[in-house]
């Protein structure tokens, strides 16, 4: 029973971090928004989903962000200067799926004319991390019990190995025809021969 109430309450967490899964973009990576940087090749390796955010990073002053259409964006067209972002630490949260269009206005869409502008695919949702494959109970084995003065056994036991049986050497074939000979003992081949 603890066990599915430790499983229940895993689950529920899991169902409550889903959002942990969101993924902060840096635009540019370590270049940030500037002059000179291809954000077309920094965004195709890179998959936006709902709830992700993508980050830009800036001189105050030196740059700012708009949000535009397909067409403001393909003419870099400047929209009025209070829908900008221009705090140089600008967090955008990707709210829905779709295609999203980004440009800098300074210079009267001059930086947008020269490649500060982003286009990106946002998809609905987040791919669901593949579950966690299902984790056997180890075996149960019913150990015999060893009498308490050798403790209980360290690992499961399986019976007493088999081991080959002990041979002892071979004997000599017997001699047919010859005489019996007598048995010996250790002392028998010692004579004691004394001179005095």
């Amino acid at each position: 029973m603890a066990s599915k109430a430790f499983l229940l309450a895993v689950m529920v967490a899991a169902a409550m971090a889903a959002p942990a899964f969101a993924v902060d973009y840096v635009v540019g990576d370590d270049n940030g928004w500037k002059l000179n940087v291809n954000y077309s090749a920094w965004a195709q390796d890179k998959v936006f989903y709902v709830g992700d955010t993508i980050s830009t990073y800036y001189a105050v002053g030196d740059h700012n962000v708009y949000k535009v259409n397909g067409s403001d964006f393909k003419s870099c067209t400047v929209p009025q200067p209070g829908e900008s972002l221009r705090s140089g630490n600008d967090k955008i949260t990707l709210a829905t799926p779709g295609r999203k269009w980004y440009l800098c206005g300074v210079g009267n869409g001059t930086h947008c004319e020269n490649g500060m502008r982003l286009v990106i695919n946002v998809f609905s949702g987040a791919p669901t991390p593949a579950p966690a494959p299902a984790v056997e109970p180890w075996p149960i084995y019913n150990a015999p019990s060893l009498p308490p003065m050798y403790g209980a056994p360290s690992r499961p036991f399986y019976g007493a190995p088999s081991l080959p049986p002990i041979y002892a050497a071979p004997s000599p074939p017997p001699v047919y025809g010859a005489p019996a000979k007598k048995p010996m003992s250790v002392w028998s081949n010692w004579k004691l021969k004394f001179h005095f």
